[in-house]
């Protein structure tokens, strides 16, 4: 049985349209996000920080942050924003505050603009707060409790000196 020409060129083009879909740029498994160096460069950063904040590690964290940091906190009120400088200590003191937590990010999308990276994730996390206690008296101001976050969120990074470093969003 022989194939009309015409049925053979739509074939042709069928199978040309499947396999150039089949060939479209590699993604980081479980993401929408194109698997190259810059992305797994700018997400090994975040990974960093994530496991840093789990850890409790004031530090690791800090390692993560480029000294131009700066967070509004999502408000108008300049009271709550938080710079470089007061990273580190509001890291300690809110650590020490944890009994537990659980702290997990999906990666939904990574925009880059030269030297600078604006990545879009799905947070959830939960804390166990320990009790806080007056130090003088020893009694509970404020009871343990726990507390859960999921939520959009953006990270801000920038590359400097080859290395990627946020800027905004922890």
């Amino acid at each position: 049985m022989r194939m009309p020409f015409r049925s053979l060129l739509l074939c042709g083009f069928l199978v040309s349209l499947f396999v150039g879909g089949c060939s479209a740029t590699p993604k980081i498994p479980g993401t929408d996000i194109p698997d190259n160096d810059e992305t797994r460069a700018i997400l090994r950063v975040l990974e960093r920080y994530r496991t840093s904040f789990v850890q409790r590690d004031a530090s690791g964290v800090l390692a993560t942050a480029h000294p131009t940091y700066y967070d509004a906190s999502g408000t108008d009120d300049p009271g709550d924003d938080i710079e470089y400088q007061d990273l580190g200590p509001m890291l300690r003191e809110r650590f020490a505050q944890i009994d537990s937590i659980r702290f997990t990010i999906d990666y939904l999308e990574i925009t880059i603009d030269n030297d600078r990276a604006a990545v879009k994730v799905w947070l959830d996390a939960s804390f166990r707060l320990n009790p806080i206690t007056d130090p003088q008296s020893g009694q509970i101001r404020v009871e343990s409790q726990h507390s859960r976050k999921q939520d959009h969120a953006m990270f801000e990074l920038i590359r400097d000196e080859g290395n990627w470093r946020i800027t905004m969003g922890m």
